[in-house]
């Protein structure tokens, strides 16, 4: 059967996020059907800029055929499109006009959809607020489906995101609460629709050794863009305050592409960016790993961190976020600097409780987060929506 697979970028050097998530289920779907990925020469998301080749490449044994962007993004204008559509009234075209702006705009992958449409089975979309889902759904939506990796956006209330919902033949979801939070937002009728909740398997590579001025050092650990959307700023704030008041507050070690600027500190240090295994060995000797986002649709370092045996506290304005913590009690949650100053002495000063919640993490990602498990339930609903 030959699928394909439609997402805004894709590439080895694209590591975390939805698009880093598509390359995982590609590579393990590719031994079962045919699998071409195609998407945009894109690699930057802030700008949409052309950076790949056009063409078709194999990326570790997949077919990925890339597309020309017809305009950048102004990031900055964007926001403010984005402030007007969002919270004033609006008509549909101003909803298209912000799409298209929104982008990456490839008119040519979506002709390419269209006239090659009966070449491929199923076609599966990654994130419902793109360009390229909605015009892709609209012309193959009896034979797509959908994984919106929807976090609480203003997009899910705008009108074409009830278009691109109800067009699809089926939806992903990756949590209980991504779920929850699409129905209670997005007018469609979840019985028409073949569906299931998937996320994702989890693999760690085993730990290399930290750098050496870490070995024998306490500290928490971040992991991800550091940017204010991902809630650093908060996060900055209360950890300087968390530090002047606990003594025993252990360093704070962040590693990933810094949008915002890291403060100097005399307990903060910025890492850059690290290789996987850096990745497993930081998580796994860390006192916890802290994810101050407010918006998450799975949180693929939350999970990696759990698989590890190491304990999270996380934003609990993230339903998705707090969710994965209630269910697995391995992890806790803030919603204030008090509860953060409470939860970070509590993790830190108690080696038993870490254990404990360690062991709670592996066993709620090994029972729920299997790439056995999620290829076989990706398999079932490509093989529904071929069946139509």
């Amino acid at each position: 059967m030959k699928v394909a697979f439609v997402t805004p970028r894709y590439g080895p050097e694209i590591v975390g996020g939805a698009e880093y998530l598509t390359r995982m289920v590609a590579e393990r779907l590719k031994n079962h059907h045919q699998i071409e990925v195609l998407t945009t020469c894109a690699k930057d998301y802030h700008t949409w800029k052309n950076e790949y080749q056009s063409g078709l490449e194999m990326i570790n044994g997949v077919a990925v055929r890339r597309f020309w962007n017809s305009r950048t993004r102004d990031l900055k204008s964007q926001i403010g499109l984005e402030e007007r559509l969002f919270y004033q009234p609006h008509g549909r075209s101003e909803e298209l006009n912000w799409l298209e702006r929104q982008g990456p705009c490839s008119e040519e992958l979506i002709g390419y959809i269209n006239d090659k449409k009966e070449d491929y089975e199923c076609f599966v979309f990654f994130t419902f607020r793109y360009y390229l889902s909605y015009y892709g759904i609209e012309l193959v939506g009896d034979k797509s489906l959908l994984v919106p990796f929807a976090e609480n956006d203003p997009a899910l209330d705008l009108g074409i995101a009830a278009e691109t919902f109800r067009r699809t033949k089926g939806v992903i979801y990756s949590t209980p609460e991504e779920r929850s939070l699409i129905l209670n937002k997005v007018n469609f009728r979840e019985e028409d629709k073949v569906w299931d909740m998937i996320g994702c398997g989890i693999d760690v590579l085993e730990p290399a050794n930290s750098p050496e001025d870490l070995r024998d050092k306490d500290y928490i650990f971040y992991l991800g863009r550091i940017d204010g959307s991902k809630g650093c700023y908060a996060l900055f704030d209360y950890y300087r305050r968390a530090a002047e008041e606990f003594h025993g507050m252990p360093m704070l070690q962040m590693a990933g592409y810094d949008a915002i600027g890291v403060p100097k500190h005399d307990k903060i240090r910025y890492l850059g960016f690290v290789s996987e295994e850096e990745k497993s060995s930081l998580l796994k000797r860390a006192k916890f790993l802290v994810v101050p986002s407010p918006y998450e649709s799975l949180s693929l370092v939350t999970l990696e961190a759990m698989a590890l045996g190491t304990p999270v506290l996380v934003n609990g304005e993230c339903e998705v976020l707090k969710g994965h913590c209630i269910r697995s009690n391995a992890g806790l949650w803030y919603e204030n600097y008090d509860e953060f100053l409470e939860c970070s002495t509590l993790l830190t000063s108690s080696a038993d409780l870490r254990k404990k919640m360690g062991e709670n993490g592996r066993k709620y990602v090994k029972e729920n987060y299997s790439w056995n498990v999620a290829v076989k339930k990706y398999l079932a609903l490509i093989e529904k929506v071929a069946d139509k």
